[in-house]
């Protein structure tokens, strides 16, 4: 994974996303930001995380927004809030979907890790507003 070698082998591609360690394996567990956090944050992606509400671009679910319950770095698959599928016995299992096919709408909870996280990716500090973060984290972040 953290070789200097590039290949361009899909097979040798797939080996490597798969036999990743868990560290690379968050690394690479991103996705794009809606063209208004864009905006606000200066950054294209960031790693999501349980609380985010996403919207789905492509797949069987195209249009659908919703929050993100579960995130399974070992699969690499989200669990989303009202997206599931019906097993032939009736019952309800929740549909798993790669964050390759989600944009990220809202941020769940804007904390230290992330605030930290956008100001390293937008390469500039930034003010995070109170709707995003609480004015008491604000006042913590600042004694820090």
């Amino acid at each position: 994974m953290g070789s200097k070698n590039k290949t361009s082998n899909p097979a040798k591609q797939r080996k490597q996303i798969y036999t990743a360690s868990s560290f690379h394996r968050s690394k690479r567990f991103s996705a794009r930001l809606s063209k208004d956090l864009r905006k606000k944050y200066k950054v294209k992606k960031m790693p999501v995380r349980t609380g985010d509400t996403v919207y789905i671009t492509t797949g069987d679910f195209v249009g659908t927004e919703g929050k993100i319950i579960n995130v399974d770095y070992r699969k690499q698959r989200l669990s989303i809030d009202g997206i599931s599928r019906e097993k032939a016995d009736k019952s309800k299992v929740m549909y798993p979907i790669h964050t390759s096919k989600v944009v990220i709408r809202r941020f769940g909870k804007v904390d230290r890790s992330r605030k930290k996280i956008l100001e390293r990716r937008a390469k500039m500090p930034l003010e995070i507003e109170a709707e995003d973060i609480s004015e008491e984290e604000i006042e913590a972040l600042e004694e820090e």
